[in-house]
């Protein structure tokens, strides 16, 4: 659905540039940005996505976006559309993040020769519609997911603010790659949640792997976001030879210790080779027993492993006597152990500043 966008501003010769995503695309008249979904119409740049879902109304347990310490057990209405500002050459959603709408027309729309036209149905809703939907499926969360949240920004603003009204919680599964005035934006709009995505710790990485210039960004939206009282938590899906050594994951530790906070959980996930296959290696066991091991001696309270099987990776352990709190089989919760004030019943640690909302029961 087309909508005259937020946040840009007027260039010679009709051009616009977009202050929505940190790549600040400077875009022809008739040309869309990177993230193929921002378009310059005579001068004035649009949206193609507002309110156009490809993935409507999806309950998801709120660990598999991964949360696991934001209302652990419950479950969150998950929607997405297309597009997206990165072009990860490992991207496990690139049949919806790699895509372009119908309304950017013919190849000629493109300054970039990569890009696939989008053959996926998109349901159109207005923010009305889709407030009345979630409020039907019982849903306390609302998750903006699976291709890039950001840059459905005009759609954000306008729901998010709705489903606050409701006492619905809303949260992002984002790459952060935002820009000040946007993150501003959301924050005034009353996101709760995040849980971003740090690829990597390097520049090097990021021009590599994601094809933008530099992970700062990221990191700045990460800290803009916590100092201002939205729950982050953070994922690094380790890939083999490209991000997985001992010194770039406490690097990454070390940051997240220094600027997030050591109650900031971190999720370490594994890779298996997707898309264009940046490694053909899958991120082995011991990897992610090192990630797991670093983070703990760092000294962050949380580190959490994800796709794959792991003894303690799943778990919420007591940060100051080690008792298991939340035990997670997969997605869900098989066995709690906290009092019903979230202290520790060991050793009487309160977790309410650690795990925000309920914990609900197996």
């Amino acid at each position: 659905m087309k909508k005259l966008a937020r946040l840009w501003n007027s260039l010679e010769n009709k051009k616009v540039q977009c202050h929505v995503c940190a790549n600040e695309c400077i875009i022809k008249p008739g040309r869309v940005g990177i993230c193929r979904t921002r378009k310059n119409f005579y001068g004035e740049l649009y949206t193609l996505i507002y309110g156009s879902l490809s993935s409507p109304g999806r309950l998801d347990p709120i660990e598999k976006k991964p949360l696991y310490n934001f209302w652990p057990g419950e479950m969150s209405y998950s929607i997405a559309s297309i597009g997206c500002s990165f072009k990860c050459l490992h991207c496990q959603n690139w049949n919806i993040s790699q895509v372009c709408p119908d309304d950017t027309g013919t190849k000629g729309s493109f300054d970039f020769e990569d890009f696939i036209q989008s053959d996926i149905p998109l349901l159109e809703i207005t923010p009305k519609e889709l407030t009345e939907n979630v409020i039907k499926s019982g849903a306390k969360i609302v998750a903006y997911t699976y291709n890039e949240p950001l840059i459905w920004h005009e759609w954000l603003v306008d729901t998010i603010p709705l489903f606050k009204k409701e006492g619905i919680q809303t949260i992002l599964v984002t790459n952060g790659f935002s820009t000040h005035e946007a993150s501003k934006e959301l924050v005034q709009a009353g996101i709760d949640a995040a849980n971003i995505d740090i690829k990597g710790i390097t520049d090097d990485f990021y021009k590599k792997i994601c094809k933008v210039q530099s992970v700062q960004p990221v990191l700045d939206t990460s800290s803009f976001f916590k100092k201002n009282g939205v729950h982050i938590e953070i994922t690094n899906l380790i890939i083999p030879d490209l991000n997985d050594s001992k010194e770039e994951i406490e690097k990454l530790c070390e940051w997240i210790l220094n600027n997030l906070g050591r109650n900031t959980p971190l999720h370490f996930s594994a890779y298996h080779p997707d898309y264009k296959i940046p490694s053909d290696k899958r991120t082995p066991q011991e990897t992610l027993d090192m990630a797991y091991h670093i983070a703990k001696d760092i000294g962050l309270y949380f580190p959490y492993v994800g796709n794959i099987i792991h003894a303690k990776g799943s778990n919420t352990y007591c940060p100051s006597c080690g008792n298991l709190i939340i035990g997670r089989l997969g997605f869900n919760i098989s066995k709690l152990n906290v009092k019903d004030d979230k202290k520790c019943p060991k050793c009487d640690y309160d977790f309410q500043m650690d795990i925000i909302g309920e914990i609900k029961s197996p």
